[in-house]
């Protein structure tokens, strides 16, 4: 082999040999960068929170409900016994935003006793209103009126707490719920030797929520009943019961010496 191709392939050792190594220095710095960092361990609490406050909003169902062979004679009896009632409750201080018609129909009843289902024997009219209060209102007057007036049916009365209060008191509760939450970790934290560090997750959509109580006053009374004086009708507003709960996912860490 002549002097100059000895030099050429020592000159080419020299030149390919650093690039190789640089190569390599930067794979390893690529798989650096991919590695994914542990997570931390986290432990997992429900704190929990309850009240019980009155209710301030009442909701009564009532109902006219009268049976003619006729639907026009129908219709304009429950028409008239119904504007009775509202005139009435209207002179006993409600107003138009205390009232609003919650159903109206007029329906066939047919020869089911002679089985003969194709025959319209008669129809039923029924106009049913809600009366929205406060709670403290005067209820029972409301209601004895009303049936003394020409109400057959009074289907329910719900007690409720309004938006504006229940908001108020969900506040507060979820702060409760939380602190209920933190307490539990740290108990365990206690008993596992271990820390509480942080915060990981609040499920807030599981906050719970409240159910009120329902009162039915089934007094259905026919279009012949006679009025007579009685004793007022007793309606006694319960408590309800608002709940929060609150999943809570902390990180934890090891217990320092």
């Amino acid at each position: 082999m002549d002097f100059n191709r000895k030099l050429y392939l020592v000159l080419s050792l020299i030149v390919v040999l650093p690039l190789t190594v640089i190569t390599s220095n930067i794979a390893i710095v690529a798989a650096q960068s991919f590695v994914i960092p542990e997570e931390k361990p986290i432990i997992s609490t429900t704190g929990s929170a309850e009240k019980e406050i009155p209710s301030d909003e009442s909701r009564i169902s009532l109902a006219v409900e009268n049976t003619n062979a006729n639907p026009n004679i129908a219709r304009k009896n429950n028409a008239d016994k119904m504007n009775t009632i509202i005139d009435i409750l209207k002179q006993s201080g409600l107003s138009d935003e205390n009232i609003t018609t919650s159903n109206y129909q007029i329906t066939p009843n047919y020869d089911y006793e002679n089985s003969n289902y194709d025959k319209i024997i008669s129809y039923t009219a029924l106009n049913k209103i809600e009366l929205k209060t406060s709670a403290n209102a005067n209820i029972s007057k409301f209601i004895d009126l009303a049936v003394n007036n020409g109400v057959n049916r009074v289907e329910n009365i719900d007690f409720v707490i309004s938006k504006k209060t229940l908001d108020e008191n969900s506040m507060e509760l979820l702060k409760d719920a939380f602190r209920n939450a933190k307490l539990k970790a740290e108990i365990l934290a206690t008993e596992g030797n271990f820390t509480i560090e942080g915060v990981k997750k609040i499920d807030t959509s599981s906050e719970g929520g409240y159910t009120p109580p329902v009162y039915f006053y089934n007094n259905y009374a026919g279009d012949t009943a006679e009025k007579m004086p009685s004793p007022s009708t007793q309606i006694i507003p319960q408590k309800n019961k608002i709940t929060v709960t609150l999943p809570v996912v902390f990180y934890i860490g090891n217990q320092t010496q």
